[in-house]
């Protein structure tokens, strides 16, 4: 298991975040610096600050010893994610204005044209999913809605790796949901966008969670691009 040096830090983040949501790590493992160092083949540095921001994030916990520690992440953690994504988002729809909508409907479509060329690539496009997403919130211009989808947006993007893995086979009908939303959104039909919405993210969270039930990604390594 090795980790190249492009993006170490993040890389290493992503790696630990999806091993404990996953349950590879479980409740009480003991994260040492020097052995993940040493598996990973990376220096110390950046597991520490790995570390420390999987802190933030209430995925692991130090206690009095100095030890760091995992801290319990099942099923309902999931589920407690995506009620409030679901919360956070549909809320969102309510807010946005619709002359701002108009103007900037292009580029949500943008976000989809990018996830439907990656598919017919075979690649998996993570970024482009989360980026419609967090667009959808930043065009409320509501900054407390923002701050709060920024403060799990790092979470987010590994439940959507997870899901994303799961749903290989149904790729192009998770594309079409995004149609549908903006679709709905543009025609000023916004309760529909907000079913479809929630129905797309309840359905996410739904293969999330199968995705930690199967215990997929067990053999997964953080790897930088070329």
């Amino acid at each position: 298991m090795k980790i190249e040096k492009q993006n170490i830090s993040n890389r290493v983040l992503e790696y630990l975040r999806k091993q404990i949501i996953l349950g590879h790590f479980e409740k009480g493992d003991h994260l040492v610096e020097a052995t993940l160092s040493k598996q990973l083949e990376v220096s110390r540095g950046p597991i520490r600050e790995a570390i420390a921001k999987l802190e933030a994030e209430n995925l692991v916990e130090k206690h009095s010893n100095g030890r760091t520690v995992v801290k319990r992440f099942d099923i309902i953690d999931i589920q407690n994610l995506y009620d409030s994504r679901i919360l956070l988002e549909t809320h969102a729809l309510k807010q946005i204005d619709p002359d701002i909508l108009e103007m900037n409907k292009s580029n949500l479509y943008l976000f989809v044209d990018l996830m439907q060329k990656s598919y017919e690539q075979k690649q998996r496009d993570i970024e482009s999913d989360l980026a419609f997403h967090g667009y959808l919130v930043k065009l409320t211009d509501n900054h407390t809605l923002m701050q709060l989808w920024t403060s799990l947006k790092e979470v987010f993007r590994t439940l959507i790796d997870i899901t994303s893995e799961v749903t290989e086979s149904k790729q192009q009908e998770i594309i079409d949901q995004h149609v549908s939303i903006v679709e709905s959104l543009a025609q000023g039909n916004v309760q529909q966008a907000n079913k479809l919405l929630t129905e797309h993210l309840e359905d996410a969270c739904h293969y999330c969670c199968e995705g930690k039930k199967s215990n997929i990604g067990r053999d997964d390594y953080v790897q930088s691009e070329n």
